[in-house]
């Protein structure tokens, strides 16, 4: 199934919003993050200390909200040290298995939460 993304923002070259809660916890080579920000299409996160170059492709896995498993993934390096040093942003390549649904499901939840409140 193909799936099209779209921005309507013109001055925004990212296809997916991105979500700040609920955090994400990553894990990439051994050491633990929590995301700034993070999409159905990648993440970022502050804090890193490692020497991964732009275009680089890592492993690692990932958690949400209160799911006790984490996820495996592999992804692109996007962008490191912006907007300040020590972030690290990561376009997903893949996602392990049931990864999107679980995403999704959490984008669903915190839209129904806003409508509720309304």
């Amino acid at each position: 199934m193909k799936v099209i993304r779209t921005s309507f923002d013109r001055h925004e070259e990212r296809r997916d919003r991105r979500y700040p809660l609920p955090p994400l916890v990553v894990v990439i080579e051994g050491a633990e993050y929590t995301t700034v920000n993070w999409s159905l299409g990648g993440f970022l996160v502050s804090g890193f200390a490692g020497e991964i170059p732009v275009g680089a492709t890592i492993m690692g896995k990932l958690r949400v909200g209160e799911e006790k498993r984490f996820l495996r993934f592999t992804g692109t390096v996007v962008r490191v040290d912006t907007p300040e040093p020590g972030y690290l942003a990561v376009q997903f390549n893949e996602l392990g298995e049931d990864g999107i649904g679980i995403l999704d499901r959490y984008v669903a939840r915190r839209a129904f939460r806003g409508r509720a409140g309304s």
